[in-house]
């Protein structure tokens, strides 16, 4: 590393169970984003300015006005040009030794078969069911870790899902996909910015401990935490954690090894 690069890790080489091996561990990591809007902003910075070698962006969208409140990497400037560009654009201002891969598609099952199984990790950043099943369905697929997260009006959701681990929950395990939900779009009704922005946040943080992987795990013989879907209340600043198990009988992971 260069004396910047150095620099710019320091404080995680610093950390018990990261140290200069996890660093070196981020630095040589692809991850695979999906979606740019309130979640995929904050989850793409911190991956970006914390040094992860190769990040490939999906989303489709353009920029528009209603998103300046939350998605914090455009300005008005960026208005009608797609989400991706601009926020790799706004990226590679902040850390412009890493890899940025933009796609200014929607991502669709070809897509995700196609670039899943180049990252290393996964991240949900989606705000329809569908697409968040159809994720889900193809990490399982290729075994692949995946972080999803999601915020509406004042509550948000965290869910990291390694299928390696043979006790781990899929997403479709805890959200059965037979059983649709009314669609919560955040222009219908709405979405407190600060909120998407920690959910965002929280995912980065998931998504580099799964990138570091579990040394200090194995080194301490610690036994692995349960599985937990956390949801957050920004109205009255209440966590909740839920351990989940894993459904024998999910139609998505139902064929992996228990």
């Amino acid at each position: 590393m260069t004396d910047s690069e150095l620099l710019r890790h320091s404080r995680h080489a610093l950390l018990d169970g990261f140290d200069e091996e996890g660093v070196e561990r981020i630095r040589s990591s692809a991850v695979l984003i999906v979606g740019a809007g309130g979640l995929g902003c904050p989850a793409a910075t911190y991956l970006a300015t914390s040094g992860v070698g190769r990040i490939e962006w999906v989303d489709g969208d353009r920029v528009d006005a209603t998103n300046l409140a939350r998605q914090t990497l455009f300005s008005p400037q960026d208005i009608g040009q797609h989400k991706v560009v601009a926020g790799a654009s706004a990226l590679r201002r902040l850390n412009p030794s890493i890899e940025i891969v933009t796609h200014p598609i929607n991502a669709d099952e070809e897509f995700l078969d196609q670039r899943i199984p180049y990252a290393d990790v996964v991240l949900d950043c989606t705000d329809r069911w569908a697409m968040r099943q159809l994720i889900n369905a193809r990490c399982i697929r290729h075994q692949k870790p995946l972080v999803s997260a999601a915020a509406i009006e004042w509550t948000g959701q965290l869910l990291s899902i390694i299928p390696s681990r043979p006790e781990h929950a899929c997403y479709a395990c805890v959200f059965d996909p037979d059983h649709t939900p009314d669609e919560h779009a955040c222009g219908a009704y709405g979405v407190l910015a600060p909120l998407v922005g920690a959910m965002g946040c929280l995912q980065a943080a998931e998504a580099m401990k799964v990138l570091i992987g579990n040394r200090e795990e194995a080194r301490k013989s610690v036994h692995r935490p349960a599985q937990m879907l956390t949801m957050v209340d920004a109205r009255t600043g209440s966590w909740q954690q839920v351990a989940l198990r894993r459904n024998p009988a999910c139609s998505v992971c139902s064929t992996r090894p228990s």
